[in-house]
């Protein structure tokens, strides 16, 4: 009898599942659902005629068993796929989303009637509130609808607070919690003209139809009428309802997200943990709605109960009509920023961390001030340069004057002759002093490990209080800081003897913008009266100069690609954002100058001198501090005890590790066409194309622990410290850093005989230190006389060896990183969106046709004639499909918007129809 090719290979996997379960015994129950003869399934066990089950089994992998024939569905899955490998880290990663074995049990699993009537109750909710927006409830509007009271109201009580980060506003969040408010019953005389008063609206959504015909029309008066709506008694149905809600909203956020299911879990990524408990049931309430609870909702992705939701509502079940209803809801608004909400970045501050936060205002407990490390330094005139809406203010700098014999000075004058010495400071706001390590506010902190720069709000690692408060270095106040002091060399090095690292207290007297600090040195303000302003730019132009000489990109790249900065300010009247566009060059070579010749580019601002002094006195600083040439030096000079050293002394360990940041050269040699071909270009005085060109030069950074060049800043080593405000890992690095300080500090105290302060904590210096002050403590009260305590405590023979100072906090500066990694690209989402939305306005509100001056900077595919472009007045690199086939690198071409949608990403270019457009030089595009 001949076989069919397909039933022969059935048979022969049948075969190869029995090899690889050899010794199992199987019971009667299991059977193979390959074809209708195979089917020897028990009644009491085979699926119903017409399921889902048994609509799929023809396919031959449907198997049915008992748990006494497998111990799990997981080892049949892994029986079907015997060659493939076991990969439990990226099972972890992913989440396992699918899988029973995986999901938590729901102890209050509802029934399916329960379902259902939970779901009928949220359903009848969203309706009342659409109907509301469209102004059917006549009587709700004009006499304002009277709500139980709120400590009264059950299922107020359970959604209040259950919707943090599900909506970019406060608004939102209070939308969502009082659609679940109870109205109070209306007497039946009102009821009634309530129902007769009904206007017959139909909803101009995809599905939705809100016509009293369509909607249950057997009960159509009681179940549209707002009064009328009765809430479960039950409050697992409440909580039911709330969840499915969250399901929604979630599933809304997904919009725009394509591919496999492993890509979709690459996204979100960085809200796994280690230690995750399993995903829980569909429906699962959780107890509390943290941000523990709201990084695991948004990681595990459950929007099945989103799209019960948006079935029972007869509306279209894709991502996009569940982010339709929440707009129409007004729960969201047409710019609503998804990919922020769905990457799980904390997008406002709990009330627990507003309460942490506002503790730590008050936190006297300076470990600093107590050993004597925090130096006055308010005798020095400290400048802060920012942008004019910067609040959160982390640097500040100083210039002191040294006499010859390098002695302070005690005068802050103008100095008299050239041959004077200057010390120049940098001063960054000591966070670590409000958000010491293990404090509750660090830990707020370390949720978001980064403040997120957006175009229409920044979202900050602090709560306000205390970034735009008691950590920003405001002016005319006395403010804790970290300070920098180094000096320099003529050609622009640093003198690694000079460094000084400090802990110390500071009064800004300048709160200084960029263009007031252009205005001063262009008015020579910053040379006579501010000289010290003077001296920070003639210090900055050096510094740029020894940079560039050993290799920085500012020399490789002298005329980088400018790039334009979108803002978007919400506008109450207009009920829209008016989007203003500016175009910014990151540098120079150095000098403030305007491009000339065939490299003019009429939008590009200059870099200015402000800018010029920010950039290298924050670089000299992460240069001095730790990583750059003079910290590696320092660093390798300093001394790591162990916990005694030779004369028998007890010391604390003391051993500094810095993230560094390392970057290798360029490997010119093995690319050497393309080499001389960037030459080519730069020679031709191809300017933006050199600078796209270069790019693919550069190699990425690195961090590691060991030191190492930086290519790209033109340094021996380099470590970020500078923004403790808004980076977790500068603030890691300031907690070393001080760490360090205090050990050492306190070894000197031992060497001398001075026992540790009494306030000091394990905490503080990062070891276990409660047993040496115990000893201490006890000789202290045995000893007649300070001689033979501080005898006890420099000759510890007896007792040395019974101390072991183990670590009891650990900086870990891979912390974070997984939300700093995030935070990119939804800035990047944010920026591109609100670009192309300006770009919009721009194109739909011209009656002519808007022509865009552009540049070719090369080509991306040589087959289909795709070339990157350059346009001037955008300050926009795109990519652009030739019409008239092979470009030039650096041709000038008219270009204009052939299509473009925001909200999908999506912008084309085509050539210009006609030379009789318009040249668009507009900066600000209102809202439309």
């Amino acid at each position: 009898m001949k076989m069919s090719r397909t039933r022969l290979g059935k048979l022969a996997a049948v075969a190869l599942l029995m090899l690889i379960h050899r010794g199992n015994k199987f019971s009667n129950n299991f059977y193979v659902a390959s074809w209708s003869k195979f089917h020897t399934v028990p009644t009491t066990t085979r699926p119903p005629t017409g399921s889902r089950m048994d609509q799929k089994s023809a396919g031959f992998w449907n198997h049915q068993y008992s748990s006494s024939q497998l111990s799990s569905r997981s080892n049949l899955k892994a029986a079907r796929r015997p060659n493939q490998r076991n990969n439990n880290y990226s099972r972890k990663i992913d989440g396992d989303r699918s899988g029973p074995s995986k999901i938590s049990p729901n102890p209050d699993r509802l029934t399916k009637e329960e379902k259902d009537a939970s779901l009928q109750y949220l359903v009848s909710l969203i309706k009342r509130r659409l109907r509301t927006i469209q102004g059917i409830e006549q009587s709700a509007l004009e006499n304002e609808m009277t709500f139980v009271p709120e400590e009264e109201d059950v299922a107020y009580q359970l959604a209040k607070g259950r919707f943090v980060d599900l909506a970019t506003t406060v608004k939102g969040e209070m939308i969502l919690e009082n659609m679940f408010r109870t109205p109070v019953p209306l007497p039946a005389s009102e009821s009634q003209t309530s129902h007769d008063g009904e206007q017959s609206i139909e909803h101009t959504g995809d599905e939705l139809n809100c016509n009293d015909k369509d909607i249950n029309s057997s009960n159509n008066s009681n179940e549209n009428n707002i009064h009328t709506i009765e809430m479960p008694t039950d409050p697992r149905l409440i909580k039911h309802a709330i969840t499915a809600l969250q399901s929604l909203l979630l599933y809304a956020m997904q919009i725009g997200i394509k591919g496999p299911t492993e890509m979709q879990n690459k996204l979100v990524r960085h809200l796994f943990r280690p230690g995750d408990a399993p995903r829980e049931e569909s429906g699962t309430w959780v107890p509390e709605w943290n941000g523990e609870a709201i990084r695991r909702f948004k990681f595990f992705r459950d929007t099945e109960l989103g799209k019960d939701v948006l079935a029972a509502l007869i509306w279209k079940r894709t991502a996009q009509g569940a982010r339709d209803l929440v707009v129409e809801l007004g729960v969201w608004g047409r710019h609503e920023d998804t990919a922020l909400l769905r990457s799980g970045f904390p997008i406002r501050f709990l009330e627990e961390e507003e309460r942490v936060s506002k503790e730590a205002e008050n936190n006297t407990h300076d470990p600093d001030q107590i050993l004597g490390l925090r130096k006055d330094l308010r005798n020095f005139k400290v400048y802060t340069i920012d942008g004019d809406s910067t609040l959160d203010i982390d640097d500040g700098i100083s210039v002191e004057v040294l006499k010859s014999n390098d002695s302070k000075s005690n005068d802050a004058t103008e100095p008299d002759n050239s041959q004077r010495k200057y010390r120049y400071w940098i001063h960054i706001a000591d966070v670590d002093r409000w958000a010491p390590r293990g404090s509750p506010l660090l830990k707020v902190a370390e949720r978001r490990g980064t403040s997120l720069y957006l175009a229409t709000s920044t979202l900050c690692m602090f709560p306000p209080n205390m970034s735009s408060g008691v950590m920003s270095l405001e002016s005319y106040d006395d403010k804790h800081a970290l300070s920098l002091g180094v000096e320099l060399n003529p050609d622009g090095s640093i003198i690694p003897s000079s460094i000084i690292v400090t802990p110390s207290i500071i009064q800004v007297d300048y709160r200084l913008t960029y263009d007031q600090v252009d205005e001063m040195l262009d008015e020579g303000v910053g040379y006579t009266e501010e000289w010290q302003i003077g001296a920070l730019l003639e210090a900055a132009t050096k510094r740029r100069a020894h940079r560039v000489a050993h290799g920085s990109t500012e020399g490789m790249v002298p005329f980088p690609i400018p790039k334009g900065v979108v803002s978007a300010e919400y506008d109450e009247k207009k009920g829209d954002y008016d989007v203003s566009l500016k175009i910014e060059t990151t540098h120079n070579s150095g000098a403030n100058v305007t491009l000339e010749g065939e490299g003019d580019d009429p939008y590009a601002s200059p870099v200015s001198s402000s800018q010029l002094i920010v950039t290298e006195m924050m670089i000299m600083g992460e240069l001095s501090v730790i990583a750059g040439e003079a910290i590696g030096k320092w660093h390798q000079a300093q001394t790591m005890p162990d916990s005694s050293n030779s004369d028998g002394q007890i010391q604390l360990p003391n051993e500094l590790k810095l993230p560094y940041r390392r970057q290798s050269a360029p490997d010119f040699k093995s690319r050497e066409a393309e080499s001389r071909h960037m030459d080519f270009l730069y020679a031709m005085n191809k300017r933006y194309p050199h600078a796209w060109y270069a790019r693919r030069f550069f190699n990425s950074v690195q961090v590691s622990e060991d030191a190492g060049p930086h290519f790209g800043m033109g340094l021996t080593c380099y470590v970020q410290w500078t923004s403790p405000i808004r980076r977790l890992t500068d603030l890691q690095v300031h907690g070393a850093l001080k760490r360090y300080l205090r050990k050492k500090r306190i070894n000197l105290l031992f060497r001398k005989g001075i026992p540790i302060p009494a306030d000091i904590t394990s905490m503080d210096v990062g070891c276990d230190i409660s047993r040496l002050k115990e000893y201490i403590n006890a000789a202290s009260c045995s000893k007649d006389g300070d001689e033979e305590l501080e005898n006890s405590i420099k000759s510890s023979d007896n007792v040395k060896e019974s101390f072991e100072f183990h670590t009891v906090d650990h900086i870990d500066y891979s912390s974070g990183l997984g939300m700093i990694f995030a935070a990119r690209p939804i800035q990047s989402s944010s920026s591109n969106y609100w670009h192309l939305e300006y770009i919009r306005r721009l194109v739909d509100e011209s009656v002519d046709e808007v022509m865009f001056e552009s540049v070719v900077l090369g080509c991306v595919n040589p087959e289909r004639f795709q070339y990157a472009v350059y346009v001037y007045a955008l300050g926009l690199e795109h990519k652009y499909v030739s019409e008239t086939g092979k470009l030039e690198e650096g041709k000038k071409l008219w270009l204009k918007v052939s299509s473009i949608n925001p909200k999908m990403g999506l912008l084309t270019f085509s050539m210009a129809s006609k030379s009789g457009g318009i040249h668009a030089q507009a900066t600000s595009a209102p809202a439309s």
